[in-house]
């Protein structure tokens, strides 16, 4: 075998993967090495591997990524070197019947690892009764969408449904280099916010869409943290709760076929955002739903209903129970927060939430769910303010 290596990817390279003669994620040239290797029978694939992109067997999210790893197909493809000399590479798994001269090549060793490391052979069942989504990064999607699941065919294992492909995360405009300085460590992120790892989950949600490039922004973290979660969500609570207080903390939230219907359709589409793994989409109809909250809020004014007392504690309730939901809602994009909420709110199974058992049953997903909820917690700075937090 006769070919281009770039030692940073690990991989072998042809021609027109390079710009100016190097790798462009790398920025150096690749060796030319040749070699007496096992190869895997890629070329012959080609047909079924055309097949399984394109009738919905082997799903690419998102699905403008599918034509990009067809256009590899249309190229066409080769073989594929799975072994390498001891002499260019030392380390690793032996081949079968060639110790002490063949190695295992580092990216079949390394696809192996996703069905061993979950049992394998082991415990199938894990793997043949479960929905597969394999999660990748577009720089290694040749790899995954075509060798891999070839590799399982002739293994005689069930491919996974879904290969979902994300994009790269740029700062401030441009990719991340130590050399330009632009590099963003997550500690430094973590420090910004006291710690609280939400925002930048938040941040990451909110504002890329799954399989897009985005972009990092000390700038907009700081602006969505202020306006989304300070201003509009902690904000809320903690005007809800600082009322309700006043009531003894009286939960009751009114009954309605309205907040019935209007509830479910809610979590329909939510549900449906997840399912496709559009999840910007599914956290920002959350922060949408806190933001009309906060209207309906100011216009219903509660606090003036003093000579009304049941109209107060059910304009309460109510507010309380739109809170609740989106507690849940919220609840994969930022769980410590999501907990928090609930907690303050006084839902009793709060302290179930952050655990693997805790299951979002109908029950909880439908308006007035929580039969046995009936008084609020304490209130408390769900956000701390920015500036105390950098002091700190």
């Amino acid at each position: 075998y006769t070919g281009l290596y770039c030692t940073g990817c690990e991989r072998f390279v042809t021609k027109k993967d390079l710009v100016d003669g190097k790798c462009v994620d790398h920025g150096i040239p690749p060796q030319e090495v040749k070699e007496e290797n096992w190869f895997f029978s890629l070329s012959k694939e080609t047909a079924w591997l055309k097949q399984i992109l394109t009738d919905g067997t082997y799903k690419i999210i998102p699905s403008f990524r599918a034509p990009e790893t067809l256009t590899l197909i249309e190229q066409g493809l080769e073989d594929v070197s799975f072994s390498r000399p001891n002499s260019s590479l030392s380390w690793g798994i032996p081949v079968p019947g060639e110790e002490g001269t063949q190695t295992m090549y580092v990216w079949c060793d390394a696809l192996t690892n996703y069905f061993s490391g979950v049992g394998g052979f082991a415990h199938p069942e894990i793997w043949n009764e479960s929905e597969i989504t394999h999660v990748i990064g577009k720089d290694i999607a040749r790899f995954h969408a075509l060798i891999w699941p070839a590799m399982l065919k002739n293994a005689g294992v069930k491919l996974p449904n879904n290969l979902l492909i994300h994009g790269f995360l740029t700062s401030e405009g441009q990719k991340m280099s130590k050399s330009i300085g632009n590099v963003v460590h997550p500690d430094d992120v973590l420090a910004h916010f006291n710690g609280n790892a939400d925002p930048l989950r938040f941040y990451l949600s909110h504002e890329i869409p799954v399989g897009n490039d985005g972009d990092f922004s000390w700038k907009r973290i700081d602006e969505l943290y202020q306006s989304k979660l300070a201003n509009q969500l902690g904000n809320m609570l903690n005007r809800v709760l600082v009322l309700l207080k006043k009531d003894d903390g009286v939960v009751n939230v009114p009954s309605g076929s309205e907040d019935l219907q209007q509830t479910a359709m809610a979590w329909g589409t939510y549900a449906k955002s997840l399912d496709q793994f559009d999840l910007h989409s599914a956290v920002q109809q959350v922060t949408e739903a806190v933001s009309a909250m906060n209207v309906a809020f100011n216009d219903s004014a509660p606090w003036k209903m003093k000579d009304d007392a049941n109209k107060r504690i059910e304009t309460l309730g109510s507010a309380a129970e739109c809170l609740r939901h989106a507690a849940l809602m919220l609840l994969p994009f930022i769980p410590e927060t999501a907990q928090k909420i609930s907690t303050q709110l006084g839902v009793p199974y709060a302290s179930k939430m952050l655990g693997k058992d805790f299951v979002l049953t109908d029950e909880l997903k439908a308006w007035g769910g929580c039969k046995d909820w009936t008084k609020a917690g304490e209130p408390s700075i769900l956000f701390a303010p920015l500036e105390a937090s950098l002091e700190k």
